[in-house]
């Protein structure tokens, strides 16, 4: 079995170095909104208006966007073998469908693993923003389960979208709102009411606030057991649905 996983995932690790800025991209971007933002807006949000501590606040939301863009750009990989033909073929060789499922999934969360690890090296190298040795384990571990679920959603959405257009719009307004209604630039109690209730809504938000646990032991995270049993729920659904998608008919 894990001979066709580790296949699978070898040949999305080729398919992402045919395209070296797809990694730069997943890697670098969160690394700049990390180093800029946490620089340049720690007297508007920070300490200057909020009484937080902005660049450790930010830190857990740009890990979340580590593994949110990852699973974004990957999925559209997926969308591209089904739209040219070459994920039918793939459905003829000797593995089970849940194994390309696996595979795909085992690289997206090492590449998390390894873009999350960046981002603490270059927030405690440029921005002093230490994270106790007891975190990491945690942080990667979190970045895993958060890579799983959205990429099961994402996963799901390649198999039911038809077309360029459709796929590209309904994906690209989906990260936008789930990247801006959520808490992973800002606290939520600055929002405005109804944008607060649905950035609690949001998964981001509460894969956010478990990264932000981990991260900035000083923030305020009354509702985490909730989050927490509700980001696990959202993982499961995600996976349930990408699952029974690939194992029925596909077009």
């Amino acid at each position: 079995m894990m001979r066709y996983v580790l296949a699978i995932a070898f040949r999305d690790f080729r398919i992402r170095l045919s395209y070296p800025v797809l990694p730069l991209w997943d890697v670098l971007v969160p690394v700049v909104y990390l180093l800029v933002f946490g620089s340049s807006l720690e007297r508007w949000i920070g300490s200057g208006g909020a009484g937080l501590d902005y660049p450790r606040f930010l830190l857990a939301g740009v890990l979340s966007m580590v593994s949110f863009g990852i699973v974004f750009n990957s999925s559209y990989a997926f969308f591209e073998d089904l739209q040219g033909g070459i994920f039918h073929e793939m459905l003829t060789y000797p593995f089970a469908r849940w194994e390309m499922l696996l595979g795909k999934l085992l690289f997206n969360a090492v590449f998390s693993v390894l873009g999350a690890g960046v981002c603490l090296v270059a927030g405690f190298a440029i921005l002093r923003i230490g994270v106790v040795p007891s975190a990491w384990i945690p942080v990667a571990f979190w970045s895993v389960v958060g890579t799983a679920g959205w990429y099961f959603l994402f996963t799901w959405l390649a198999l039911n979208l038809r077309g360029f257009n459709a796929y590209h719009t309904t994906t690209s307004a989906l990260y936008l709102v789930l990247m801006f209604i959520s808490n992973l630039f800002y606290p939520t109690r600055q929002l405005p009411t109804a944008v607060r209730w649905l950035a609690w809504a949001n998964p981001v938000t509460w894969q956010t606030d478990l990264l932000r646990y981990y991260t900035y032991p000083a923030a305020d995270l009354q509702h985490l057991p909730i989050e927490t049993a509700a980001f696990v729920g959202f993982v499961l659904a995600s996976f349930w649905l990408a699952n029974r998608k690939l194992n029925g008919t596909i077009e």
